[in-house]
């Protein structure tokens, strides 16, 4: 083999010296334990609750619910008057000004005053009865849907951290290694191509540092996007106690089921209400014959009542038996969404668990096996690649756990949505 790539042969001076250097600097190149391997938290930041309370303010569900209750409200005052919709006035002249002009005047002025028919009226205030015991359940499903992304996002970022906080102390440590290497270059100790593998790994290293940096500067900017906060909260997150199974009053059940009840009362109202409001009209009139006679005045009543047809009525009674179709779908759906849901996460869970165990021990058994070839590089007695192949092992093997640590967190995070429970 080429001098180029062989070791030279280790002298008693020389190995004393490689000893004493590598005693001084044991404490130094001796890699962390992986127990420090974990998910950064984020720097004094919000809660989790005060960061998806941020991001529900900024949606439009939550924006517009003022608005949509008040709307609800100005429906059923109006349901409870007695009057089904606007005054009308009616305002009329006759004369024979532009015929004979013999002196007839009429002068006519009516209130009509739409009235409910016999039923509708209390059809009309159970179905907005119904529309107003469903927002609040719809409410808390938009709220539950933003808290999905908030958790999803600060998982990721809390990942993103990790890994890029790796990978700056692999580029750091890559550097020292170089810079040892290169000692030994020029000291004659290691072959050139030691050297260039060395300064190889530590481009290698920069490049998967500023690739880290650049995944967390995007993320950065989705959670400030999602929450309008530049901070990020810590996942502090725990398994719910107790029973762990889909509840009545999960929050996308309850929603399907005031729904199912505002589509029946919606049904209900459109067969009760088969025709047209009826009107009361209030009328006075007053008429003249002719030149030089006496003014009349009468006073007008009348009640007008619209006819019901299948022209107006099928078409409402169909949408309105299509729409409880379509929520007690919805409730059928839901209710084996949210099972499947949660048995899902629960095994995710228990999957996490295991491989957070598993990745642990993996990042132990590197971390040991790192220390000793690094220990026996530096006493000459195994090659650089070695070397190089321990510290690229502990490294994917602490990535592994920092990965099975935020799987586990998101894990928890996710049962908890599949179960309804808000941060």
């Amino acid at each position: 083999m080429s001098a180029f790539f062989r070791f030279p042969p280790a002298r008693p001076a020389r190995v004393a010296l490689l000893l004493s250097l590598a005693v001084a600097a044991a404490g130094a190149q001796t890699p962390a334990p992986p127990a420090v391997v974990a998910l950064a938290p984020a720097a004094a930041g919000p809660s989790l609750r005060e960061a998806l309370d941020a991001a529900w303010a900024l949606s439009p569900a939550a924006r517009s619910a003022d608005n949509r209750r008040a709307d609800v409200q100005a429906r059923e005052h109006a349901a409870a008057s007695w009057i089904n919709g606007s005054p009308s006035v009616l305002l009329a002249q006759r004369s024979d000004r532009f015929s004979n002009n013999g002196g007839f005047r009429e002068y006519e002025a009516e209130l009509e005053l739409p009235i409910w028919s016999p039923g509708v009226r209390s059809s009309s205030q159970r179905e907005l009865a119904a529309q107003r015991l469903a927002f609040e359940p719809g409410q808390l499903v938009a709220r539950l849907k933003i808290a999905a992304a908030v958790r999803e996002t600060a998982a990721s970022l809390a990942l993103a951290r990790t890994e890029g906080e790796l990978a700056r102390r692999k580029h750091s440590e890559a550097l020292v290694l170089a810079q040892d290497v290169e000692r030994r270059v020029q000291a004659g100790d290691s072959a050139r191509v030691d050297g260039l593998q060395a300064q190889s790994l530590v481009q290698q290293a920069a490049s998967e540092r500023d690739q880290a940096e650049l995944a967390l500067t995007r993320l950065q900017h989705q959670w400030l996007a999602l929450t309008g906060l530049a901070a990020v909260p810590a996942l502090e997150e725990v398994v719910p106690a107790g029973n762990t199974s889909v509840q009545p009053g999960h929050p996308a059940l309850l929603a399907a089921q005031t729904r199912v009840q505002a589509a029946q009362a919606r049904l209900a109202f459109s067969e009760a209400d088969r025709r047209d409001p009826m009107a009361v009209g209030v009328g006075v009139t007053r008429e003249r014959a002719g030149f030089g006679a006496a003014g009349e005045t009468s006073l007008r009543l009348a009640l007008k009542i619209p006819l019901g047809t299948d022209r107006r009525n099928a078409p409402r009674i169909a949408a309105a038996r299509a729409e409880l179709d379509e929520a007690q779908a919805d409730l059928d759906t839901a209710q084996r969404q949210t099972q499947g849901d949660v048995a899902s996460a629960m095994a995710e869970l228990e999957v996490a668990r295991r491989t957070e165990a598993s990745m642990a021990e993996r990042a132990r058994l590197s971390t040991e096996v790192q220390a000793l070839l690094a220990k026996a590089w530096r006493l000459g007695e195994s090659d650089l690649p070695t070397r190089l192949r321990a510290d690229g092992e502990k490294f994917e093997a602490d990535l592994s756990l920092a990965r099975a640590r935020g799987g586990l967190q998101r894990a928890i995070s996710r049962l908890n949505q599949s179960l309804g429970l808000l941060p």
